[in-house]
């Protein structure tokens, strides 16, 4: 008798069977911690994985004449989905989905309730659809995507792609060099070890680069587009190269990193609480050609300790906290149309 416990209790990686709570690290455990109770996604999101639907078929059995292939069992119009070590194309539907593709590159799209979708094995795509989701990617290189809903996305091993879409969304990299999009809504990013790049897009975000040397980006489109919202922005470990918005709030983490903001906008001033002289630059993008030589100040704020202000042609653009003197050459002007050299593309 195959329980449901078995089709998420283990998953087969690289090809050995792990348990869920290795193939869900302690990395990811760990990551979990540092985003806080306010960015954590409720359990409940989706279905559990301790609901014990009994069925007589295993795992890749032979589907009945008009029956989804490698379905283990549908229970009040909750489905229950299995791939092999091939690639499966496997599809939720109304109720709250339980697949996982297990081996070979699969496709799998949620439906309409809260699904719990674990691409496993091989290169996957895997897609949410409504509802509250999670996606699991497991071994490989998987693009996941939450679609609808208040989704969390998680990519595991390999280079992944994650795409929050609508919702508040929550997406952890993982290992290796993964892409984080969190689309609409007030998202929280995390890198994970490797080189990511983390995208908020619309809406207030929380993103963490983790460990390796990141690409995080505040900003909407290019630096000169911005939403307004307020967007938290954490380098952690590495060489991360952070790109603010108009009242973004920043702190580089360990190592020198490189702070990029929009010096013409007419927006809020970006804060950075924790700014090394000498070894973090801050980089503001000019107008080179309306006014090639603008006058650059440095002033301490007076009235609040280790506090440094920079303003450029009288508009503030930055507040730099640091026990440190800051000097004109940890501020460098950034030509406008140099922006595709530091990976921005708009």
């Amino acid at each position: 008798m195959f329980l449901l416990a078995g089709l998420f209790g283990l998953a087969a990686v690289g090809g050995v069977a792990y348990a869920m709570s290795d193939v869900v690290s302690e990395e990811d455990e760990d990551q979990e911690e540092e985003f806080g109770a306010e960015t954590e996604v409720a359990a409940e999101a989706g279905p559990s994985r301790g609901d014990l639907l009994e069925t007589e078929d295993e795992p890749g059995a032979a589907a009945e004449e008009g029956e989804t292939a490698g379905k283990i069992s549908e229970f009040e119009g909750n489905l229950v989905l299995a791939g092999d070590q091939d690639g499966d194309v496997l599809a939720g539907n109304e109720g709250s989905a339980q697949i996982n593709g297990y081996g070979g590159d699969d496709q799998i799209q949620g439906g309409g309730g809260n699904d719990t979708l674990l691409g496993a094995g091989g290169d996957d795509t895997v897609a949410g659809g409504d509802g509250d989701d999670e996606l699991h990617g497991g071994d490989g290189a998987d693009a996941l995507a939450g679609e609808d809903g208040d989704d969390a996305l998680f990519g595991h091993f390999g280079n992944d792609r994650l795409d929050g879409g609508d919702g508040d969304d929550r997406l952890v990299g993982g290992q290796d060099d993964d892409e984080l999009s969190g689309g609409d809504g007030d998202d929280a990013l995390h890198g994970g070890d490797g080189d990511d790049v983390l995208a908020g897009e619309a809406g207030s975000d929380t993103l963490f680069g983790g460990d390796g040397d990141d690409l995080i980006s505040g900003a909407d489109g290019d630096l000169g587009q911005d939403d307004g919202a307020v967007d938290y922005l954490n380098g952690g470990a590495g060489e991360d190269r952070i790109l603010a918005g108009g009242g973004d709030v920043v702190s580089g983490g360990s190592d020198g990193d490189e702070i990029v903001l929009q010096g013409n906008a007419p927006a809020d001033s970006v804060t950075v609480m924790d700014f090394q002289p000498g070894a973090d630059r801050l980089l503001v993008t000019w107008d080179d050609e309306a006014n090639p030589d603008p006058d650059i100040q440095i002033e301490s704020d007076p009235d609040t300790e280790n506090l440094t202000r920079v303003l450029i042609e009288g508009h503030e653009v930055a507040r730099l906290y640091c026990a440190e003197a800051i000097s004109a050459e940890d501020i460098e002007l950034l030509r406008t149309l140099d922006l595709a050299a530091f990976g921005v593309t708009g």
